[in-house]
C-alpha cells in the first residue's frame, strides 16, 4: 500500500454524499487516500491497514456530525492525530495538518457539545444508540474527554458548511450546496498538501522498474525543522568607545543622548508605537549608540526573543535591506525561513515571512543608517514597522530601532537626536582620553594640557574625530620614545598641517573636522617613508588607503581581495591593514577564519574625495574590475554547484560585479554577462534574484538614456539585447519557486520559459544554445510548452495575512478588497495604492454572532462603503472611514451569495441561494424595485457597471443574464454555452462586455448588446490529465478526466488535429502502437476505444464487456491487438480489426488491475495488481504463464517479453530503470550512479503519469491539465 496523503474520518451517513466525492476528486489529483475499506484489498486486515494510514497521513480531514461524536472509531482518529500533532511538536518534526469541516456540527457545537441534543430519525437519542455512555466506552474516553478534544479540534481552522447543505433527500439544493462543500474542501486539502510535499524528499518506489499509473514515491526523508533560538546578533563597541546608557540628570531625567534613546526603546507608553530613531549628522555616536544598547542589560530583559541588528548605509538597495533581514532570521535558528525569504521578490512578502517566523516574540531590531535611496522609499520605516505589529499588551511587545541621516525619510516612534559634544566639555574629554589610553588627569598636566585642548576643539566635539585623534595619539604614544606627554604635542603638529576642513553638505553650517584626523593618522603611519615614496612608485599608505574607495557604504571587503588589490600576499595585506586600523584609518575583523576590512561612512567619503584628487575613482574600479576577472573569471564562478561553499572572495565579487563593472565603464561586458545562462543561473543558486532585478532595470534604464531613442536603439541593435535582458529576468523570479539548486533543473526553467521568443530574438536564440551546451547531463529540454512563460501578464502580487474574498482595481491603478480572519469575526479592507502603499480598515469584531454566518461581501471603489451579505438573507452597509454600520436590512429569503457595488458607492446588488438577484440603495438602504428573477438555481455571483446601470448574474444553472438596473428588466436572453455551474462573473466598467467562469474549468466573454459569445472557450484538456503514452518518439496520446483523448507532435509540442472523444467517463488509460498510427483508450465509463491517429476516427465500436471501470490499457506493436485491465479485477485482449474480445476473460487477480502490457507480436500480456502483484498471460491459451511480484518486473519483462519488442511495449517501465529517470510529484529525478539524486526539472503541477523512450531520449508526463513533452539529452 502507499504511503497516505490523505485520511478522511467520517460517520457513515456523510459516506456516500460527500466523504466519497472527496476522495474521488483527491485520487483524480494524484493524491493517495485513505477512505475506510473503499481503499483496502481483499486479505488485508482492517484494523492494520487503518492504523497504519493514520499513523502516516500528512493530512486528516474530519466531516463532523452528531454521528461523528459519538462513534467509537471516529473519535479513535481524531484522538490519533491529535496525540500525533502534540508528539511532532514536542520533536521539533513536521506535525500532522487537521482540517475539520463542521458540515453536521457547527464550530460552536463543537466547542458545546451536549449528546441530549441530538436524536434520529426514529426519536432515538443518537449518543445512546451508538452506546457512547456505556461502562465500556466510558472508559476508553469519557464524556469530558469527547468534549475536550471536539473543542481543541474546533481551535483549528476549517471549512464550514456555510451554504446549508444537508444530507436530506428533499433538499431541492442538496447536491449543488454538498458539491460547493466539497469543492472548498478539495481545495483546502490539496493546497496543504502541496505544501507539505514542497518540504519532503521522495523517491521512487520502482525497483527493476515498475509499470503504474502513476510514480509510487514515499517519503524518505524530511528538511530540518527550523528551530527558534533567540540571540543578541549585534557587534560590540570597541573599549576604548566611551558611552553613557544609564546617566541621568538632577531630575533624574536621561542627560544623554543615548541614555534618551534607551529609554524611549524600553518606554511603556501607548504612544510610543513601535521604539525610536536616532537623527543626526555622520560621526555624532549613532552607530556606537545603538550597539551599545544592544548588549545592555535591561534592554536583554525586556526582549526575551533576542534583539537582532542590522545595517544599510548610502549605497544600500533593497536587495541590501532584504538580505540583511534574512541574516537576523538565520541568527535566530531560521535557515530555512530564510531561504525562503531570498526566493522572495517582493519586500512585504519578506516582511510577512519575517514576521510569521518572529510571531509573537519579543524582540528588538536595530537597523543601523536608514536612507531613502536606490529604490528604498522614503516610508520604509512604516513597512518595516510592520515587524512589531501592535497586538497583545504594550509592555510584550516588539520594538525598532533606526538610525538615520536622511532629512527626507519620514521617521516613526520617538526622536533623538545626536549632536556634537562641547568642543572642551567633560564628555569630550573623557572620548579623547579614553580612546588615547591616557589616564583623564593627563588632560591637565601642564606638559600636555595645551595640546590637549587645541586637539578638542580641532575635532569640534565630533566622536568621529575625537576617536580617530585619540588612536592615533595611542599608535605614537606606544612607540614614543621620549616623555610620553610629547606624543601629544606631536599629533597636534600633525594634525595642523594637514587640517583642510571640508562641508558635508554646501551651505549647512555644519564643518566635519575628520579630515584632519585622517591625516594625521595616515602622516603617522607614512613616517620613516619619504614623503616622495608614493611619486617614486614604492609603497604608500596613501595610495592603498584610497584605493579603498571601491567599497560599498557599511559594507565590508574580504582581506584576501584586498591583498590582490593591493597587490601584494596575504600576509603583507594583513600587515598593512592591522597598521591602519591602529590609527583609525579602518576596521579590521575576522569571522569564519577570514579577515574584513570595513570604514566609517565618512573615512569612505575621505577616501573617495582623495581618489578623485589623484587618479580618479574610475581608475580604482577599473583596477578592480581586473582583479575580478583573475583566475577563473566572472563566468567561471557560475560553475559550482548550490549557495554552499563559496569563499568570501568570490562570494563579495559576485555580489557587487553589477556595480564594479558599471562604475568602471564596462557596459557591453556587463551586458554579455545578464545575457549569459549560466551567470543567470548562477544567480538563482546563490538567492540573488532581487538584486540581479534591480541591476537590470537599472542597466535597461541606463541603455536606453545612453542609447537614444526607441528607433535608434533598433538601428543599433541594442533593442532586442534590452529585451532579452527583461525577458531572462523575468524568467529568472519566475523560476525561483520550482527549482532547487541543481544545474539542470534550474536550466530547464529558464529554457523553457524563454523558448518561445526564440525564432524573434537572437539573443534569446544565442542563450538557448547556451543552454543545451552547458547544462550537464543528462538533462531535460523542453519541448512543449512545460512551465508558464516569461514576460506574461503577472505584474505583481499582493501578500495578505488570510484569504482574500473579494479584490477590485480602481481607475488609478490601485488594489482594494477585503478579506476575513479564519473565524469569520473580523472583516479587514484593504486598499493599496499605486505607488504601493497599503492601508487596513478593521470594521469591528460582532460578525457571525449567534446562528448568523458571514457568506460575502464587497468593497465599493471609491474605498469608502462596503456592503456584506449573511446566510439569513441579512445585507449590512457599511460606512468604511467611520467603521460603522449604516444600514442592515433584510431582503433575501435564502443566504446572500455575493454583493458588488457601483463605482460611486451608491448602489449594491446581491445575488442569493432564493436564486434572485436584487438591487440597493446604499444611501437609504431600500430596495431598488422588485427583485430580478429568471434563474433557475442559486445566484453564485454577481456584477455591476461602473455607472450602476447594469448588472450581471451568473448561476449554478450554466447561465449568466444581464439586467437594466433603471427599468428591473433582463436585457436580451439567458447567456448560455457553459456546461456546469458559473461560479464568478464580472462586467466592464461601460457595462458592454461580461465575462464567467464556470465549473465547467472554462472562462467566456460575453457582448451584452448582442448577447454572443466573443471566441473560443480556452482549448486543450479541461481536466486532469490522468495517462499520457508514446509511440515511436513522434508522436504523443493523452487521456483526461475532461473524457477526451489527444495526440501530440512530440518535436513541436503542437496537438495533431482534434480531440479524440467518444467517452462518457473520465479516461483513465492510453497507449499507441509501435508505429504511432492507432491509440487505445479505457476509460471509467467501463469501455475501450480504438482509435487511427491520422483521421481522428473511432476504429469500430466501443470494446464493451468490462462491468467496472478500465484502469488501463496496452496494445501490440502492430496495433493489431489490445489489453485492457479493470476495477472488475479481469484482463481482457481485444481484436482491434474485428472489434471482438479474444477469448474469455482472463481472470485471477483478487483487485483492481492497475497496469497492462502487451509484447511486440501481442502473444502474450502483463499485468499488476493495485497491491503489487504481477502475472503474466499467454494470450492464445487464457492461462496464466507466471505468478511473481513487483520488485521483479525488470526480470519479468525480459524472460517472458521478446527484448527486441520492448520499443513498442507500452509503459513497461523498463527504460525507466535504464536511463533512471522518473518523476517524483512536480519533480523529473535523475538517480545518479553513487545513489544521490538530481532534479531535472520542477513543473507547476503534480505529475500523475509519465513515460520515457528511451530509443529516441523523449520524456512525456502529465501534470495538472498539461501534457508536457520534453527531450532526455544525454
Amino acid at each position: 500500500m502507499h504511503s497516505t496523503d490523505v485520511f478522511i474520518s467520517h460517520a457513515g451517513p456523510d459516506k456516500l454524499l460527500i466523504a466519497d466525492l472527496l476522495s474521488e476528486k483527491l485520487q483524480a489529483h494524484g493524491l493517495n487516500c485513505f477512505l475506510d475499506k473503499i481503499s483496502m484489498e481483499p486479505g488485508d486486515y482492517a484494523r492494520d491497514e487503518m492504523t497504519k494510514a493514520m499513523e502516516s497521513a500528512k493530512v486528516g480531514v474530519f466531516i463532523l456530525s452528531p454521528e461523528f461524536a459519538a462513534r467509537k472509531w471516529t473519535m479513535r482518529e481524531l484522538r490519533c492525530f491529535l496525540r500525533r500533532r502534540i508528539e511532532a511538536i514536542r520533536s521539533g518534526m513536521r506535525p500532522p495538518t487537521l482540517i475539520p469541516v463542521f458540515y453536521r456540527l457547527s464550530i460552536r457545537e463543537c466547542r458545546e457539545l451536549d449528546p441530549n441534543r441530538y436524536w434520529d430519525d426514529e426519536r432515538k437519542n443518537i449518543f445512546e444508540v451508538e452506546k457512547f455512555f456505556s461502562d465500556e466506552r466510558q472508559r476508553e474516553a469519557s464524556t469530558d474527554t469527547v468534549k475536550r478534544e471536539l473543542q481543541e479540534l474546533a481551535d483549528f481552522t476549517g471549512i464550514e458548511n456555510e451554504v446549508g447543505a444537508t444530507n436530506l433527500p428533499g433538499d431541492r439544493f442538496g447536491h449543488d450546496k454538498r458539491a460547493h462543500l466539497v469543492e472548498q474542501v478539495f481545495l483546502w486539502v490539496k493546497k496543504k498538501c502541496e505544501e507539505d510535499s514542497s518540504d519532503e524528499v521522495r523517491e521512487v518506489l520502482n525497483a527493476s522498474g515498475q509499470v503504474g499509473t502513476q510514480a509510487a514515491v514515499t517519503s524518505t526523508a524530511r528538511c530540518a525543522v527550523d528551530k527558534f533560538t533567540p540571540c543578541i546578533h549585534a557587534e560590540h563597541n570597541p573599549d576604548e568607545i566611551y558611552l553613557q546608557l544609564n546617566s541621568r540628570g538632577i531630575d533624574g531625567s536621561p542627560n544623554t543622548c543615548e541614555a534618551r534613546l534607551k529609554e524611549a526603546v524600553l518606554s511603556t507608553d501607548r504612544n510610543s508605537h513601535i521604539g525610536a530613531t536616532a537623527t543626526g549628522k555622520g560621526g555624532v555616536g549613532k552607530t556606537c549608540a545603538l550597539r551599545a544598547i544592544a548588549h545592555d542589560d535591561d534592554i536583554k530583559a525586556q526582549f526575551s526573543g533576542g534583539v537582532y541588528f542590522m545595517s544599510l548605509g548610502k549605497d544600500a538597495n533593497v536587495g541590501r535591506l532584504i538580505e540583511q533581514l534574512c541574516i537576523a532570521v538565520e541568527a535566530s535558528g531560521g535557515k530555512q525561513v530564510a531561504a525562503e525569504m531570498r526566493e522572495q521578490s517582493e519586500l512585504r512578502r519578506v516582511l510577512t515571512k519575517m514576521r510569521a517566523w518572529f510571531n509573537t516574540r519579543v524582540c528588538l531590531f536595530i537597523i543601523d543608517d536608514v536612507w531613502a535611496v536606490n529604490g528604498i522609499d522614503a516610508c520604509i520605516l512604516q513597512k518595516l514597522s510592520t515587524l512589531a505589529a501592535a497586538t497583545g499588551d504594550i509592555r510584550e511587545r516588539s520594538r525598532l530601532l533606526y538610525s538615520t541621516r536622511d532629512s527626507e525619510l519620514k521617521q516613526v516612534g520617538k526622536r533623538v537626536t545626536f549632536e556634537p559634544r562641547e568642543r572642551e566639555g567633560n564628555e569630550s574629554v573623557r572620548m579623547l582620553m579614553l580612546a588615547s589610553g591616557a589616564k583623564p588627569e593627563e588632560a591637565n598636566n601642564p606638559r600636555c594640557k595645551e595640546a590637549v585642548s587645541k586637539i578638542l576643539k580641532l575635532c569640534a566635539g565630533l566622536p568621529l574625530a575625537l576617536n580617530v585623534a585619540g588612536t592615533g595619539v595611542r599608535y605614537m604614544r606606544g612607540r614614543w620614545k621620549g616623555e610620553v606627554s610629547q606624543a601629544w604635542e606631536a599629533y597636534l603638529s600633525k594634525m595642523k598641517s594637514r587640517n583642510t576642513i571640508r562641508s558635508e553638505r554646501p551651505g549647512d553650517g555644519y564643518l566635519l573636522s575628520l579630515d584632519a584626523t585622517l591625516h594625521a593618522s595616515l602622516e603617522i603611519v607614512e613616517s620613516g617613508m619619504g614623503s616622495d615614496a608614493e611619486r617614486l612608485g614604492q609603497f604608500s599608505f596613501r595610495k592603498i588607503h584610497r584605493s579603498l574607495c571601491v567599497m560599498k557604504k557599511q559594507d565590508r571587503m574580504p582581506l584576501s581581495l584586498v591583498r590582490d588589490l593591493w597587490e601584494m600576499d596575504y600576509e603583507s595585506a594583513e600587515k598593512y591593514a592591522i597598521q591602519m586600523e591602529r590609527v583609525g584609518l579602518v576596521d579590521l575583523h575576522y569571522d569564519k577564519d577570514c579577515g574584513w576590512v570595513r570604514m566609517h561612512d565618512l573615512t569612505h567619503d575621505f577616501a573617495v574625495q582623495e581618489a578623485q584628487k589623484e587618479e580618479s575613482v574610475t581608475v580604482w574600479y577599473k583596477k578592480l574590475a581586473d582583479v575580478c576577472r583573475q583566475g577563473r573569471g566572472l563566468l567561471g564562478m557560475t560553475e559550482s554547484e548550490g549557495r554552499e561553499g563559496k569563499d568570501a572572495r568570490e562570494k563579495y565579487v559576485f555580489e557587487n560585479t553589477y556595480r564594479v563593472l558599471k562604475q568602471g565603464g564596462c557596459v557591453e561586458e556587463l551586458k554579455n554577462l545578464f545575457l549569459s545562462a549560466r551567470w543567470v543561473k548562477a544567480v538563482i543558486q546563490r538567492g540573488s534574484v532581487w538584486q540581479y532585478e534591480e541591476a537590470v532595470k537599472d542597466l535597461n534604464s541606463f541603455l536606453r538614456n545612453t542609447g537614444g531613442s526607441e528607433s535608434l536603439l533598433r538601428d543599433t541593435g541594442e533593442e532586442g539585447s534590452v529585451y532579452a535582458m527583461e525577458l531572462m529576468m523575468r524568467a529568472a523570479r519566475l523560476s525561483v519557486p520550482f527549482c532547487g539548486e541543481s544545474s539542470a533543473g534550474i536550466y530547464f526553467q529558464l529554457y523553457g520559459r524563454i523558448k518561445h521568443r526564440a525564432a524573434e530574438l537572437c539573443s534569446v536564440q544565442r542563450i538557448l544554445e547556451e543552454i543545451e551546451e552547458h547544462t550537464p547531463r543528462p538533462w531535460l529540454q523542453p519541448v512543449s510548452e512545460c512551465v508558464g512563460r516569461a514576460g506574461g501578464s503577472l505584474v505583481e502580487q499582493i501578500v495578505l495575512p488570510n484569504i482574500v474574498y473579494e479584490v477590485g482595481m480602481d481607475s488609478t491603478g490601485g488594489v482594494y478588497g477585503h478579506y476575513l480572519n479564519p473565524r469569520r469575526t473580523r472583516i479587514t479592507v484593504f486598499a493599496q495604492s499605486p505607488d504601493k502603499e497599503t492601508k487596513m480598515t478593521e470594521l469591528g469584531n460582532d460578525f457571525e454572532t449567534g446562528s448568523r454566518k458571514l457568506t460575502c461581501g464587497c468593497v465599493s471603489m471609491s474605498k469608502r462603503y462596503a456592503v456584506i451579505g449573511y446566510g439569513d438573507g441579512t445585507l449590512q452597509f457599511w460606512s468604511v472611514s467611520e467603521k460603522k454600520v449604516l444600514w442592515s436590512v433584510c431582503g433575501h429569503e435564502s443566504a446572500v451569495c455575493s454583493v458588488a457595488m457601483s463605482g460611486d458607492g451608491k448602489r449594491a446588488v446581491s445575488g442569493s441561494w432564493d436564486r434572485s438577484v436584487r438591487v440597493w440603495d446604499v444611501d437609504t438602504g431600500l430596495q431598488i424595485g422588485d427583485a430580478l428573477t429568471g434563474h433557475t438555481s442559486v445566484v453564485a455571483s454577481v456584477a455591476m457597471s461602473g455607472d450602476g446601470k447594469r448588472a450581471v448574474s451568473g448561476s449554478w444553472d450554466e447561465s449568466v443574464r444581464v439586467w437594466d438596473l433603471d427599468t428591473g428588466l433582463q436585457i436580451g436572453d439567458a447567456l448560455t454555452g457553459h456546461t456546469d455551474g458559473v461560479e464568478s462573473v464580472a462586467m466592464s466598467g461601460d457595462g458592454k462586455r461580461a465575462v464567467s467562469g464556470s465549473w465547467d474549468e472554462s472562462v467566456r466573454v460575453w457582448d451584452v448588446d448582442t448577447g454572443l459569445q466573443i471566441g473560443d472557450a480556452l482549448t486543450g484538456h479541461t481536466s486532469v490529465v490522468k495517462s499520457v503514452a508514446m509511440s515511436d518518439g513522434k508522436r504523443a496520446v493523452s487521456g483526461s478526466w475532461d473524457r477526451s483523448v489527444r495526440v501530440w507532435d512530440v518535436d513541436t509540442g503542437l496537438q495533431i488535429g482534434d480531440a479524440l472523444t467518444g467517452h462518457t467517463g473520465g479516461v483513465y488509460s492510453v497507449a499507441m502502437s509501435g508505429d504511432g498510427k492507432r491509440a487505445v483508450s479505457g476509460s471509467l465509463d467501463k469501455s475501450v476505444r480504438v482509435w487511427d491517429v491520422d483521421t481522428g476516427l473511432q476504429i469500430g465500436d466501443a470494446l464493451t464487456g468490462h462491468t467496472d471501470g478500465v484502469e488501463s490499457v496496452g496494445m501490440s506493436g502492430d496495433g493489431k491487438r489490445a489489453v485492457s485491465g479493470s476495477r472488475d479485477r479481469s484482463v481482457r485482449v481485444w481484436d482491434v480489426d474485428t472489434g471482438l474480445q479474444i477469448g474469455d476473460a482472463l481472470t485471477g487477480h483478487a483487485g483492481c488491475v492497475t497496469s497492462v502490457a502487451m509484447s511486440g507480436d501481442g502473444k502474450r500480456a502483463v499485468s499488476r495488481l493495485s497491491d503489487g502483484g504481477v502475472r503474466v498471460w499467454d494470450v492464445e491459451k487464457g492461462s496464466t504463464v507466471h505468478l511473481g511480484k513487483l520488485k521483479d518486473w525488470r526480470d519479468i519483462v525480459e524472460r517472458f517479453l521478446n527484448a527486441e519488442d520492448l520499443g513498442a511495449v507500452s509503459r513497461t517501465g523498463h527504460r525507466r530503470k535504464r536511463r533512471k529517470v522518473f518523476a517524483s510529484r512536480r519533480k523529473i529525478v535523475h538517480e545518479r550512479e553513487d545513489g544521490s539524486e538530481a532534479v531535472l526539472a520542477q513543473l507547476e503541477s503534480t505529475v500523475t503519469w509519465w513515460e520515457v523512450d528511451d530509443n529516441h531520449g523523449v520524456f512525456v508526463a502529465a501534470a495538472g491539465k498539461q501534457v508536457v513533452i520534453m527531450k532526455l539529452v544525454v
